[in-house]
């Protein structure tokens, strides 16, 4: 697939959706797997994203993730895990295309805008940026990001030397660029951390 840019430009863009994640909170082992209207949490993502990105992967377990058809990257730093071991893990992941740019994004966010990629790519590419990052309403949505691939040695350094615990550290360290997203009647960000939330997505898709 091809990403458009403002001038028309055709811009290649992978993509990881972060699916590794168990939920203590909804008592599920893989929050990526909790139907919403029928289909997986996930395949929310994937198909929101899917015609932005030239190649979309999924960060977590083969095991669980095996049958939804996407390429699987498992972690491959067994001392860590999270998101910033799961970006990492994707930047060493060798049938990545020559893309010069990774979107990450997580597997709860249902809502996910359909032009995600052209407004994080505009927003890295004007800047120079090594990351470009969504912020809603005043906070920092880290896991909706754009990525240069020149960050892999930084990563490696936050993760494995550092040890840092998130991407809000990585992100002080990096030229990184804040993309302020217009409020939208249904917040396009929001992540399902609960049953609540999840009645309440359904609510949404489902009226």
């Amino acid at each position: 697939m091809r990403c458009l840019n403002g001038a028309g430009i055709e811009v290649n863009v992978d993509a990881v959706i972060l699916a590794g994640g168990q939920s203590r909170r909804m008592g599920v082992p893989n929050k990526a797997l909790v139907s919403l209207a029928g289909k997986p949490l996930v395949n929310h993502v994937a198909d929101r994203l899917s015609s932005q990105v030239d190649l979309l992967c999924l960060s977590g377990n083969k095991e669980t993730l095996t049958n939804l058809g996407y390429p699987i990257i498992e972690d491959q730093c067994a001392k860590f895990s999270g998101p910033l071991a799961g970006l990492y893990s994707t930047l060493l992941y060798p049938k990545l295309t020559n893309a010069d740019y990774l979107l990450l994004a997580p597997c709860d966010g249902p809502f996910i805008p359909e032009n995600l990629v052209k407004e994080l790519y505009e927003a890295v590419v004007q800047f120079d940026a090594d990351v470009a990052v969504v912020r809603y309403e005043g906070f920092i949505q880290a896991t909706f990001s754009l990525w240069n691939k020149r960050v892999l040695d930084a990563v490696r350094q936050a993760l494995l030397v550092d040890q840092l615990g998130g991407f809000k550290p990585l992100l002080k360290r990096l030229k990184s660029e804040y993309l302020d997203w217009p409020k939208q009647k249904i917040n396009p960000f929001f992540n399902i951390n609960t049953e609540q939330d999840l009645s309440y997505a359904k609510s949404l898709l489902c009226p």
